[in-house]
């Protein structure tokens, strides 16, 4: 395999870069934080773009803590409609007789569901909000009057007029513009909410209206004010499992009673009945099918100063009873009927809210449950603050809160595609100037690099080749010299017959000599490079082992593929000293007559056998073979495995697999 330069590679990385850093611009703009190295650069230099993005990031943080917009269709008590023609001398109007004069703070207008029919929820294009402490409006304050601007197109969230704590006791929503229906104006709204000190002083409100277009009972002015509306149930905030009370009745008896003791009499506002949500039904939640609310000194619907009779079922929202300020110190709720779920007749209440004075006096109260003649006190769950699981809000902070969510997201409708917008433009021109900032300063420093890489590497070839030549031509002349000079005088002193330790003395000169030659020879051939191959390591074994195994019958053979590949200097040293440790060893300690030295491949391994027939290696405390440490710490150097076989008299084999990367120089090679 042909070899590819270091600024080829460079040149090819960058080319394979650059489109990445392109393509990634149009999708990193769809994020609201760009993930990317280039959508980071841009917002360093755009600052307008962080600017939009933090607020984004602010108003969804915001949505978290605000109450959920969950609408629920209504079957009835939709709300007011009106219908009109341009000819008409008087517009539309509805007004609200509080019962007495307030300061109030906002005035909410809830829109209508949407009507299918037509395609829109009818929410008036213009209209006029004011407040007068007299019917005839003599003395007005106008709270809202709508400009030209399109108002019709409003979504299902609540729409908040700020009264400024004007005081009145009349507040009147005159509408002058509204849907075309052929020749007619159509306006719809669900619920006018009127606020005084946190409290929806409007509820039970004396209604009056002109141009209403009622239908059976879908649509009356007197649905203006019953608390009903498509936006659900008034809850949000933290849940419980807190989820009301839930009883299965008998067919023939399904009366039950919920009585709650007030400790006196108190005079109430109204009384609101949370639903009890099913999951059978998927949607709407239950009230018990036929009300009735009596509010006396005794707990007893009997002889109840105050009764109010209502019809149940499904619900969708709290029902709302106006109880007009009558006193009494027992609150009974009496259902005479169950709502009948296939086999089985439930009664099933998940709050129950009694107002008065902006006080909720049922809150933690425990009440009294009658049924089938015996009497039980339950746990306050149906009076804890919580309607299946959620925590219920007081009226105006529930509207509060959803009046901004409906604010937040109309600010994150309109910045959404501004950012996108400037994202993509701004890492366009990131990337455009990262891709030349980049080819100037990638490229420099890797020419600086590869050209001192190639210069250091020819500093060390050529200090390899000195030391190598120095090593051949200096000490190897002088320990050949040794050798020689040792040689001669021993002859010398066996022909004058000198003394036999002096002969043997130079004799032992001579072997270490020569020995130091040939170790010397093989340092040079370990650093040389240009015998670097594994063919070459296989050779220098057989050269080795004819050397050192002259006495022994041995027999060195290569079944390895790969011989070309060339070997680390590293990998060559200590695989190569491995190799002559053991042949150390054999010779030293073995009394082998035959050694077998084979080269194989398995797997990814180059693997190394050294075989002998001698008296095996000695044992430790466990019946182990004792391996020599040269040979284990070669072989962890080379991170290999080596494999031990010995039993006494039958020989050794001592086998160590190394991988092939461990050994050469490329990954092409391996």
């Amino acid at each position: 395999m042909s070899k590819i330069s270091r600024p080829r590679i460079s040149l090819l990385a960058l080319s394979l870069i650059l489109p990445v850093f392109l393509v990634e611009t149009v999708p990193a703009a769809d994020e609201a934080r760009s993930s990317n190295p280039i959508g980071r650069v841009a917002r360093l230099f755009n600052p307008e773009l962080v600017q939009v993005e933090d607020r984004i990031d602010w108003l969804q943080s915001r949505l978290r803590g605000l109450s959920a917009y969950t609408p629920r269709p209504l079957k009835e008590s939709l709300g007011w409609r009106a219908g009109w023609i341009e000819a008409d001398i008087e517009d539309p109007s509805i007004t609200l007789d509080l019962g007495g004069v307030y300061p109030l703070s906002d005035v909410y207008l809830i829109p209508a569901q949407e009507q299918l029919s037509l395609n829109s929820r009818l929410f008036p294009y213009r209209f006029k909000v004011e407040a007068s402490r007299s019917p005839d409006f003599v003395d007005a304050e106008t709270l809202f009057q709508s400009s030209e601007t399109n108002l019709g197109t409003v979504e299902g969230y609540p729409f908040r007029i700020q009264a400024r704590d004007i005081d009145a006791q009349y507040v009147r929503l005159t509408l002058q513009q509204g849907h075309r229906h052929g020749l007619h104006h159509i306006a719809a709204l669900s619920e006018m909410v009127v606020i005084s000190g946190g409290e929806p002083v409007s509820f039970g409100a004396t209604v009056s209206a002109t141009h209403s277009m009622n239908g059976s009972n879908e649509w009356s002015a007197d649905f203006i004010n019953d608390g009903r509306s498509p936006l659900g149930l008034w809850e949000g905030g933290n849940w419980t499992n807190s989820r009301g009370f839930y009883l299965e009745v008998p067919a023939n008896n399904p009366v039950v009673e919920w009585i709650i003791d007030l400790g006196q009499s108190e005079a109430i506002d109204r009384v609101v009945l949370f639903p009890y949500l099913l999951p059978e039904l998927a949607g709407p939640g239950v009230l018990p099918q036929a009300i009735t609310i009596a509010l006396g000194d005794e707990p007893t619907v009997i002889g109840a100063s105050q009764k109010a009779m209502l019809s149940g079922g499904e619900a969708s929202c709290p029902r709302m009873i106006p109880m007009h300020t009558e006193s009494g110190r027992y609150l009974i709720i009496r259902s005479d009927d169950a709502l009948p779920l296939g086999p089985r007749r439930i009664q099933a209440l998940s709050e129950i809210e009694i107002w008065s004075q902006g006080r909720n006096l049922a809150a933690g109260r425990p009440v009294l449950i009658r049924h089938n003649g015996s009497e039980r006190t339950d746990t306050p769950e149906i009076t804890d603050g919580y309607a299946n699981g959620l925590q219920i809000f007081p009226v105006d902070q529930w509207l509060r809160q959803l009046t901004e969510r409906g604010e937040i997201e109309n600010e994150q409708a309109s910045l959404v595609p501004v950012r996108t917008s400037m994202a993509s433009e701004s890492e366009i021109n990131a990337t455009w100037g990262a891709s030349i900032a980049i080819g100037l300063t990638f490229l420099i420093p890797v020419a600086i690099v590869e050209r001192r890489r190639l210069v250091s590497r020819n500093q060390i070839d050529n200090l390899r080749k000195r030391i190598a030549s120095d090593l051949h031509d200096d000490i190897g002349s002088n320990l050949g010299s040794i050798s020689l000079i040792a040689r001669a005088a021993k002859r010398d002193l066996q022909r004058l017959h000198g003394p036999d330790v002096i002969a043997q003395d130079l004799s032992e000169m001579e072997v270490i000599a020569r020995e130091s030659s040939l170790a010397m020879r093989d340092i040079v051939w370990l650093l040389e490079r240009r015998q670097d191959t594994i063919g070459d390591f296989v050779q220098r074994m057989q050269d080795t082992a004819s050397r050192l195994l002259r006495d022994v019958e041995y027999d060195v053979v290569c079944r390895s593929n790969r011989t070309a590949a060339k070997m680390t200097l590293d990998a060559k040293r200590h695989l190569f000293l491995f190799y002559k440790e053991a042949l150390h060893n054999i010779l030293k300690h073995s009394q082998a007559t035959e050694v077998d030295v084979r080269i194989f491949d398995s797997q990814d391994r180059l693997v190394m056998e050294v075989r002998d027939n001698g008296v095996g290696l000695k044992r430790d405390d466990q019946n182990r073979p004792i391996v020599g440490r040269k040979l284990t710490d070669r072989a962890g150097v080379l991170d290999g495995l080596l494999q031990v076989e010995s039993e006494p008299g039958e020989g050794t084999v001592l086998r160590l697999a190394v991988k092939r990367s461990s050994l050469v120089t490329t990954k092409e090679a391996a």
